[in-house]
Order: structure tokens, then sequence, then C-alpha cells
């Protein structure tokens, strides 16, 4: 399938199956398929880049291969999922911005400017996810040793969220590296000679650099926060623990006083003794102290 050329030297193409993309590579005289696979990227050879962006809040995700030759030549797009590109956005950029209209390296930087600042509101997307489960990781750590501590059920919703925000972080990192490749393809066609000046081209890559730190952060500290929910809950497992160990201690001194005196003995002279109740009572009060003091100076109940 063939779409409306939109912006001078851009053709667009889409293709649904393997079938009809090689179908387009015949019919407009182009390779779309040779170096898909390896991805080794040279001169007129048709790359895979890795697009996503936001629609009615969820992430789409998809590939568009992108074959650029001389500054002359047509630059083809064929998308083979979501529709990416949105050429009358693009339209009104490279108007705004003057690139001459006779370049199809002036048309792939306005492409790529669009594409990477898709990409960048997948990050401000995600950048908000991770936001709140920070605030209710926050939440759950400040009410531990409260009354309103809460258990680690409550922590399982902020996990599965984390887990799931690992995906589209992974996605964005492969999209943008796979946009700085197609910048760094674009900068040596305009060394080999194009109506484009490199410092558009260089303006570019450094954008693209700074989006890549940002991912990488985001990345590190979607990271941290599911570590440091895990800790969370193993803390609270471990707080579960430190109680029954108490509460054992505790009671297995009277527990075995009882089955003392439960063995009915033909002969238990300390029953007939004056205070004998009493000294049994404070005998189980020192037993069960002592148990409960080695945990405490052992430092387990910290």
């Amino acid at each position: 399938m063939t779409w409306d050329q939109t912006l001078p030297l851009w053709t667009r193409l889409h293709a649904a199956s393997p079938q009809a993309l090689d179908d387009l590579g015949r019919r407009h005289g182009i390779d779309l398929l040779s170096t898909t696979a390896q991805r080794q990227w040279g001169a007129g050879a048709a790359m895979r880049i890795r697009c996503a962006r936001v629609q009615d809040g969820r992430v789409l995700v998809a590939d568009l291969l992108w074959h650029q030759a001389a500054d002359a030549q047509a630059l083809y797009t064929v998308e083979t999922g979501y529709r990416m590109l949105r050429p009358g956005q693009a339209l009104e950029r490279f108007k705004a911005q003057g690139l001459p209209a006779g370049s199809a390296h002036a048309v792939a930087l306005v492409l790529l400017h669009q594409l990477l600042g898709q990409t960048g509101l997948v990050l401000d997307g995600i950048d908000k996810g991770l936001a709140t489960s920070m605030r209710s990781l926050r939440s759950f750590q400040l009410t531990v040793g409260t009354p309103g501590t809460r258990g680690a059920q409550d922590l399982t919703d902020v996990d599965s969220h984390l887990s799931m925000l690992h995906r589209p972080l992974s996605v964005v990192v492969q999209a943008l590296d796979d946009l700085a490749q197609a910048a760094m393809q674009l900068r040596r066609g305009a060394w080999q000679g194009s109506q484009l000046q490199s410092i558009h081209v260089d303006a570019l890559l450094a954008e693209i650099e700074g989006v890549q730190r940002r991912a990488r952060c985001m990345l590190d500290r979607q990271r941290f926060h599911r570590r440091a929910a895990e800790e969370t809950v193993a803390m609270s497992d471990l707080n579960v623990t430190k109680v029954f160990s108490v509460l054992w201690a505790a009671f297995i001194p009277g527990t075995a006083l009882i089955n003392w005196y439960g063995q009915n003995f033909r002969v238990m002279p300390e029953l007939s003794w004056q205070g004998s109740l009493w000294m049994q009572l404070l005998a189980v009060l020192v037993l069960t102290a002592i148990p409960v003091w080695m945990v405490k100076h052992s430092g387990t109940l910290r």
C-alpha cells in the first residue's frame, strides 16, 4: 500500500506482511529485506527503526523501515504496523524551519525530529508512572511500625506496575538507539554533499543524546524502585517473623509448666508448700523474660 506523498522527495509506504514488503521493494526498485535481519546499515541500505508513541493513554509500538539515499533521491519509509508518522505535523515543521524544498535529507531531519518528540512523550508518561509508584512505596514505608501499618499484599500492585514499566522503557531505549543510528547516517550523507547544513543534524544528535541519558536514568530509577519494593516486602515478612518469635519465647515457659504439672505424678510435695503458686508464677516470669531478653539483645527486634 502506498500513501499520498505530502513532503517533497518523501515516499510513505505501508506493508502489513513480508510479501507486501517484498512487492513494494520490487515496485520502487529498492531493497527492503536484505539488511532487515542483520541490522547492518550502510549507504542506500534499509534500516529498521523501532518507534513508540502515546495514543489514548496507550503506548503503541511498531517498526519503521527507513531507506535513505542521496540528497536528490527520494526518502522511503515503510510503516509495518501502527501509523507512526504524521505528515501534516512534519510539513508544518518543515516550512517553519525554512528547510530546502528539494532536499530529501531535510525531510529525513524533520521526520526524525518527529519520531524523537513522540518518544519523549512516551518517556513523560513513564515518568508519571514512576512518580506514582514511588509515592505509594513511600507511603507504605512511612506507616511501618505505626497503628496504620499495612500488609505486604498492599505492595502487589506497586510491584506489578513497576514490572509493566520495564517493557516500554526497554522499547524507548531501543528506539533512541535506532534514531541515533539513523541520524548518524544522515550526518554522513550531509558531509558527502547535501543542501542540508550539518549543524542541523548535529543539533538533532545532541537532542537524541540528551533523551538517551534521560531514558537510561529512568531505567535505573525503575530498577531501584523495584528493588526497594522487594526489600520492603522482605522487611514486612521479617517483622511478622519477629512477632511470632517473641510470642513463642513468651508462651513456651508457661506451656512447659503446664506440661510438667499435667503428668499426674503421685508425689509432688511442692504443691503443699506455702507460697508455692507465687513461686511457680515467678519462675514462669523469669523463664519468659530470659529468652525475650536474649532475642532483644541479639538485635533481631530492630
